[in-house]
């Protein structure tokens, strides 16, 4: 199976207007203001997908854990406004590149996943979820799988493969 890969990245929701300068509050979905500022220029979406245009990044801060954000041409609370409830945007091709052995949820479907031991096929990623504590991995049969290293030793999606150590009767409790 062959995700599509997608043509965005969310990088923060605009809660609302912040100060008379035109500044937004935001929820910040990545790394803290320094990435904003890095990138340089990021794209904002309203509710229903449409874009509502580019923006320079003046300015990235944190306010009592909130992420700030100040965009050139957006100078009053008026400005800022018509931004709220939208998404802040990044080209797919933009995302941030990770360490080696690190991978994004968001690479996982479509990968293979084999038992370790013996090579044998369990299925495909239907998708990757993000839950407290550890994460799991759902194949297209329904089943989840804890995606910890214990379980999963090898995670590789450029290869689109996940090789696991399935706990014994795993599959079972699955079934019920």
């Amino acid at each position: 199976m062959d995700t599509p890969t997608p043509q965005w990245v969310t990088l923060a929701e605009v809660v609302r207007p912040r100060g008379n300068r035109g500044e937004l509050l935001c929820v910040d979905l990545s790394k803290g203001p320094d990435r904003y500022l890095e990138l340089g220029k990021v794209i904002v979406f309203d509710a229903a997908q449409q874009e509502l245009g580019t923006f320079p990044v003046e300015e990235a801060w944190l306010h009592q854990d909130q992420l700030i954000l100040k965009f050139a041409g957006i100078n009053s609370i008026s400005d800022a406004e018509r931004l709220r409830g939208g998404e802040v945007r990044i080209p797919f091709s933009q995302r941030a590149p990770l360490p080696p052995g690190e991978y994004y949820l968001s690479d996982l479907p479509g990968c293979a996943v084999v038992d370790d031991s013996t090579g044998a096929p369990l299925g495909i990623v239907a998708a990757a979820l993000e839950m407290p504590g550890s994460n799991l991995i759902e194949l297209e049969t329904g089943t989840l799988i804890p995606l910890t290293r214990a379980i999963c030793p090898v995670i590789d999606p450029a290869n689109r493969l996940i090789r696991a150590t399935l706990p014994d009767g795993l599959l079972e409790l699955n079934r019920n």
